[in-house]
């Protein structure tokens, strides 16, 4: 692959979206204790919201490589696909006891916040190595 730097961005973005999941934790047990079904929600949670923002990487990746008719069609096709996924998961959540319902939703917020820090942090650098 030439440039890979869609997935290097999307790693920092998932490595804002763990610490931030570990924050959830630590959180959900101060005030609920210590259990194993938010162990397994933050976990669950944490790992699908990786998983859908490495597809949209994909997603991204994949349409720049087409014409502009082909990259809005890959893009739809990708909003949609994500968008089932994200339903499907919310389902899976709110059926299986095992998984605390909201130890499970609220990593899917944190891929925009995650997104958000991750632009902020890299305008930062830029602005470090102009001036440098």
């Amino acid at each position: 692959m030439k440039n890979d730097s869609v997935y290097k961005d999307a790693s920092k973005v998932c490595l804002v979206i763990l610490l931030l999941s570990i924050v959830e934790f630590i959180i959900f047990s101060v005030f609920l204790s210590f259990r194993i079904d938010i162990l397994i929600g933050v976990v669950y949670g944490c790992a699908f919201t990786c998983a859908n923002f490495f597809y949209l990487a994909y997603s991204v990746k994949k349409s720049l490589e087409k014409g502009p008719a082909g990259a809005k069609t890959q893009m739809a096709m990708s909003y949609n696909a994500r968008l089932l996924l994200t339903a499907c998961m919310v389902i899976l959540a709110a059926k299986v006891e095992a998984i605390h319902f909201w130890a499970a939703i609220i990593p899917i917020v944190f891929q925009r916040i995650a997104t958000h820090i991750v632009s902020i942090q890299s305008s930062h650098n830029k602005k470090g190595s102009e001036n440098s």
